[in-house]
Parts: C-alpha cells; structure tokens; sequence
C-alpha cells in the first residue's frame, strides 16, 4: 500500500540511505516497505492520517523534545525546513535565567514537571531558552506561570522571567513570530524588570515608543486583533468605551445601545483579543492598537 503512494508523492524515497539527511523526510514503514515523504510536500493533516494506517518510522514527538532536534535548527536557521511534528498550533513561552550554576537538564526537568507532557524547551544559550507549548490542553495563565517562576527560583536559587506568546499555527510563518516575540522580551526585560510575566498587553506601549516608524505596526494589529479588526461594531464600540473614561453608562448613551448590549461587546472583545479593557494597561494597550488600526 505504500507503493501506491508514490503516485501521489513522487519524491520520496523509498530508502533511507537514499538521503543525506533523513529528518527532512517523513517515514512510514508497513511489513513489506518503508516510505519517506519529503516534509515540504506534506501538510500536518495528511501525517494525522497515515499515523492512523502505517507505523511512523521517526515519532514526530521525539524530534520535538530534544535541544538538538530539528526544532532548534528551525528557530535559530533562517533556511532550516519545518519540523516535522503532529502539532497544529503552538506558542512560545521565553524565560530568561539571571545565572545558570546548575545543570540545564535538572531545570528543564523541573519546568516540565508543571507543563503539558507534550511540551519541549530549546535552550538558546545557558541562561535562555523558550519552551514549545502546543494548543491540546487548557493553556498555562500567566498566574499559573508567576507561581511556577516562583517554585523554580525557590529550588535553583535564580530569578526567571518569562514572556508569553499567542498560539500560531505549525507553518513557515512560525520563525517570524518567534523572533518578534523575542524582541518583546528584551523590551520587557528593560522596561519591566521586576515583573516576572509578562506578555504583550505589557509591552506594547515601549514596543512602539522603541520603534517610532511603527515598522512592526502591522504584526502587533495582527497579534492583538486578529480577525477581531474587521468588526467595525466591536471595535467603535471598545474605542468609544475608552475614550469614555471606561464609563459604561456614559459609553451606552453615545453609542445609543442598552447598557447590556454594551457589556457583551465589551466581554466578545476580551474573549477575543485577551485584553481586559476594564484595567488601564489593557485598556492603554487596546487603544494605541485601536489608533494604529485606524
């Protein structure tokens, strides 16, 4: 049955020794014959699939839970291939360790104790690294995180801070919102040095005081917005709200809707965004992204 697909895949391979690298390629083996499907030529959904009718020769997971895999040569290799992996989407949790007189391995094995058990850390140095979180279970909040930075710095004797990503699919677009979200944390770790959570509702205002041609203007709309930009309802109405002093009452009567009708809207676009307009740097947030939209 493997030979049948062949057809539909042309370039793979039907040898491993046919390859200078084997991880660009993805394996299945059945009782008679092992087929490698190059990566680029297959999309997540269809590995799904034949991970359900043949035996995946390289589990997809595994290259996911080693520093050397090829999820660190995708993140710090401009032209490294998409890892291979059953994921869809995932985000991005980037710590920061003051000092590292401990072994990498016994912090990342304490880290994970608390995570998803799918998770995997890539260190980018001794002291840096970010951790892979796919979206299977119910996300860790940023309080949960602030207990666990404060459990691991009472075991290692280190301060840890961390900056929180938003989920994106597994795609050739994941490199970039990694690097801008890396870029956010070094603008947190200078503006916001004592927090130890933060994500982008914190850092937006310095991001654009830092970057006055507002050149990542657009990926900040994206990450915040999404496709919440393109209900002009939503947003007049969050926008009048602010600029209403967050007076619901007063928002209502501009706006000429029932005071409710107000709340819901309100609650949609935190459900949406994860912006909670009621508190002034949330709000602050949503209103320069608001203005940069417009």
């Amino acid at each position: 049955m493997l030979e049948n697909l062949k057809q539909k895949f042309p370039n793979a391979l039907t040898n491993k020794k046919d390859t200078d690298d084997i991880s660009n390629y993805v394996w299945f083996e059945d009782f008679r014959s092992i087929l490698g499907i190059p990566r680029s030529e297959i999309t997540a959904e269809e590995i799904r699939l034949l991970e359900l009718l043949f035996v995946p020769s390289i589990n997809p997971n595994n290259l996911n839970a080693h520093p050397g895999s090829s999820w660190k040569n995708f993140l710090s290799e401009p032209n490294a291939p998409l890892p291979l992996s059953s994921w869809e989407n995932v985000r991005f949790l980037h710590f920061k360790l003051t000092h590292a007189d401990f072994s990498n391995s016994d912090f990342e094995g304490a880290f994970l104790a608390f995570v998803p058990s799918d998770a995997a850390i890539i260190w980018e140095n001794e002291t840096a690294g970010v951790l892979i979180e796919p979206d299977k279970d119910e996300p860790l909040s940023n309080k949960e995180l602030i207990a666990i930075t404060s459990t691991l710095e009472s075991d290692f004797y280190v301060k840890t801070r961390m900056f929180t990503g938003r989920f994106h699919p597994v795609d050739q677009d994941l490199r970039h919102h990694w690097t801008q979200e890396k870029k956010c944390f070094e603008v947190a770790q200078v503006h916001l040095p004592d927090i130890k959570v933060t994500d982008l509702a914190d850092i937006i205002p310095y991001s654009l005081i830092n970057d006055p041609s507002f050149k990542n203007a657009n990926w900040f709309i994206n990450e915040i917005l999404g496709k919440t930009k393109q209900d002009t309802e939503l947003i007049k109405t969050v926008k009048t709200y602010i600029e209403c002093n967050s007076n619901a009452t007063y928002a209502a009567k501009q706006l000429y809707i029932h005071r409710n009708s107000l709340q819901y809207r309100i609650d949609k676009f935190s459900e949406k965004t994860g912006l909670d307009i009621r508190n002034f740097r949330h709000a602050l947030t949503a209103y320069l992204i608001l203005l940069l939209n417009d």
